[in-house]
């Protein structure tokens, strides 16, 4: 081979490496963003199933207040005599419980007439306590429509201080309308619930033009006073670039993604609905994805790299050796254009024996070389795998955590009605575990909380999936037991923790458990069985705690 042919080899090489290369790095830019794409769609919904949960668990919290005062029979006395002011130190008493407990930020006690008898307030800029009397139904469409059907309305209202979630309930005294109680909770309090209970960092967003009309003035005034506001869009929550995201967000999107400094973050974004349906607002779920481009960033340079290599070690072997080489020159270029396309399989086809060349050993270095990077490539999946594995696992107890109830809830409910099987859900609950924390620290805490993973563990198949929502609430998902089987393990499980003893450094403890149990339905999906089971552990609770109903 003449030296002009060389070059030309070298050229045509050179630039087969390169082309192959840019192939390559299209190929992975492409591949990038279709898995972007796919994982923010994911990432969308799973954050869509979190946000209805966020509202389950508000209303659920709101209508176990409104119940509980609506049962109270000394408030029932005092209404049906309409004694104000000993109803208002008797409210207040409940006012002070709940507001510290649960962050609750209205208690109002409303007349079968429709004009107010007691009223609490927390709405940031000041603290209302009053006893006048006023027509509420004006402005209170769900106590208007509490009062004329007698049942309880759940739902998010802009009433005349903030807004918030709110949950009405009918105090009867026999089968007797005597009055309604509503129970707030302001969207200010919510955000940091988000983030306590769920790891989620969210914000709210709410269109002042919408809420103004319902707002008074100083309520109004303070929320456009503390929160930074961009048009007629007031943030709410504690969050970071907050003027730079209200320019930003476009609400007919379900999802963006805004890059601040050195970190990536995806935003889904949900509307806010009002009693009369009306979009009042949008709340918004952040999720920082830098690390999605840092690994793409790091797999473009290691092929750059990897082929910079290659393309160094075509380069300097062809240049010392003539056209009696051709044929290897040929594998040579073989090997790396299949490489460029991530056939390993040559890795399989070629190999060196005998006497060893220069050429032969550049070969040899080139196998070498794919070899690593397709280990390389498998040691990066395994990882990965390994990575995704660990986002479903509570850290502490090392089971299943809520997004992972999330991913397969649904899975395994479409399994049992396809296998024709039954399928059952327990909620647990440690009672009192607050007082353990509070009296004996969070160490002691967390042993209470894994003596209580590992003795459910020995009574479960290994066909159950065990999950912890959150704090002290356990969820247990049963394929194949039905409701009477799941109440025989529930209370195998209940009699073996009222038996546990914990030691401490002032002495033994024993801890108890309340368990909700509900089967699928025909027509049922996961978190509606969750909800049946929750109703039945809220039924427990109130019963006395210590025991298994379903």
């Amino acid at each position: 081979m003449k030296l002009n042919s060389v070059r030309r080899f070298i050229y045509a090489v050179v630039f087969i490496v390169s082309v192959s290369f840019l192939v390559l790095a299209v190929y992975q830019i492409y591949l990038h963003n279709s898995l972007l794409d796919r994982f923010l769609q994911n990432r969308y919904r799973e954050n869509k199933n979190v946000m209805n949960l966020v509202k389950k668990l508000e209303k659920d919290i709101l209508i176990s207040v409104a119940i509980s005062i609506s049962q109270n029979n000394s408030l029932k006395d005092l209404i049906k005599k309409d004694d104000r002011n000993r109803a208002f130190f008797l409210v207040k008493k409940l006012w002070n419980e709940y507001s510290r407990e649960l962050n609750i930020s209205e208690i109002h006690i409303i007349k079968e007439d429709g004009t107010s008898f007691v009223n609490f307030v927390d709405f940031g800029a000041g603290f209302l306590e009053e006893k006048e009397r006023y027509l509420t139904t004006g402005f209170r469409k769900d106590v208007e429509k509490s009062i004329r059907t007698e049942k309880p309305v759940s739902t998010l209202f802009v009433c005349r201080y903030f807004v918030g979630f709110r949950s009405v309930y009918p105090i009867k005294d026999g089968d007797r309308l005597i009055g309604i109680v509503s129970v707030g909770k302001n969207i200010e309090s919510i955000i940091p619930d988000i983030k306590a209970t769920l790891g989620k960092s969210s914000f709210a967003v709410i269109d002042i033009n919408k809420v103004k009309r319902c707002l008074n003035p100083e309520a109004l005034r303070d929320l456009e006073e503390k929160n930074p506001r961009y048009n007629s869009y007031i943030l709410l929550g504690n969050t970071e670039h907050s003027k730079s995201l209200l320019r930003k967000i476009d609400f007919k999107k379900k999802y963006f993604i805004k890059r601040f400094e050195d970190r990536t973050y995806m935003f889904s974004i949900f509307p806010l609905r009002n009693f009369g349906d009306d979009i009042v607002g949008y709340i918004a779920f952040q999720d920082d994805i830098s690390y999605l481009k840092y690994g793409f960033m790091k797999s473009i340079v290691n092929i750059f790299f990897t082929y910079a290599v290659l393309l160094a070690g075509i380069i300097a072997s062809i240049i010392f050796f003539s056209g009696r080489f051709e044929r290897k020159l040929s594998d040579v270029e073989n090997i790396t254009e299949r490489l460029s396309k991530k056939d390993f399989s040559v890795l399989r086809e070629y190999s060196v024996e005998g006497k060893e060349d220069d050429l032969d050993k550049l070969k040899k270095q080139i196998l070498t070389m794919g070899r690593e990077l397709h280990n390389y490539i498998i040691e990066l999946n395994r990882r990965m795998m390994k990575l995704s594995e660990e986002n479903y696992k509570d850290p502490l107890l090392g089971i299943l955590n809520r997004r992972a109830l999330i991913k397969v809830g649904n899975t395994e409910i479409e399994k049992a009605k396809i296998r024709g099987l039954p399928l059952s859900v327990m909620v647990i609950d440690l009672d009192n575990f607050k007082q353990i924390n509070d009296r004996y620290g969070h160490d002691v805490g967390d042993k209470v909380l894994k003596d209580f993973v590992e003795t459910v563990k020995k009574i479960i198949s290994s066909r159950d999936l065990f999950f912890r929502l959150g704090g002290e609430e356990f969820l247990i998902i049963l394929p194949g037991a039905d409701i009477s089987k799941t109440l025989e393990i529930g209370e195998q499980i209940r009699e073996a923790i009222e038996g546990r003893d914990i030691e401490t450094e002032e002495g033994k403890i024993h801890y108890t458990v309340s368990i909700g149990i509900a089967q699928m339905g025909e027509e049922d999906d996961i978190y509606s069985v969750i909800s049946r089971a929750d109703d039945n552990l809220y039924r427990a609770k109130r019963e006395g705690r210590n025991r298994v109903i379903g």
